[in-house]
């Protein structure tokens, strides 16, 4: 029981970083908007039957992979949007 308290603290925290790096990179606007999208394509799977939700165990993984695809794209962003645009984010430190 000690190990995997020490492994969900930890999981936790890392869990924070992401979702304070995403918040700062997108917003919560991008947050929102990056996970609509998530679930109009899975209701656009589910509309066309090819995916169900009578499965519990595959509703768990739905919602690991959106939240991994938001925190994916939160993280990524400056990247991307690099590569659309050309130029290149900085964070300038005023001391």
């Amino acid at each position: 029981m000690p190990l995997t308290l020490l492994f969900g603290l930890l999981l936790g925290v890392g869990y924070l970083i992401y979702i304070g790096a995403t918040l700062r990179s997108i917003g919560a606007f991008g947050i929102v908007l990056v996970a609509a999208i998530v679930g109009a394509l899975v209701w656009v799977l589910i509309d066309y039957q090819i995916l169900t939700l009578q499965n519990p165990s595959l509703n768990l993984w739905l919602g690991i992979i959106a939240l991994s695809v938001v925190l994916g794209i939160g993280l990524s962003w400056s990247i991307i949007r690099q590569r659309l645009s050309g130029q290149a984010t900085v964070d300038e430190v005023q001391e």
